[in-house]
């Protein structure tokens, strides 16, 4: 289905913020992020990919970014009401 000029806004608004906030993040924090959600790579790809010594550790540093995302996501959102 076709979608209309208001859920393409939608779409466009929530990438916008996803990019600001992402762009809050130390540029470790947004290589795994991107890595992982974008690339959908694996938790031993985004340790290869970011020189972490195990696929744990760079679990725990998406974990960790994605929690400072969800964070600024959501000031940016509220700045915006």
């Amino acid at each position: 289905p076709r979608r209309g000029p208001l859920e393409t806004a939608f779409d466009r608004e929530a990438l916008d913020g996803y990019e600001k906030a992402l762009a809050t993040l130390r540029p470790e924090e947004q290589e795994a992020v991107v890595l992982r959600l974008e690339m959908d790579c694996s938790y031993e790809e985004v340790a290869r990919l970011t020189g972490k010594r195990s696929a744990n550790t760079a679990r725990m540093l998406v974990v960790r970014a994605v929690a400072r995302l969800a964070e600024a996501m959501a000031r940016f959102r509220t700045q915006r009401c």
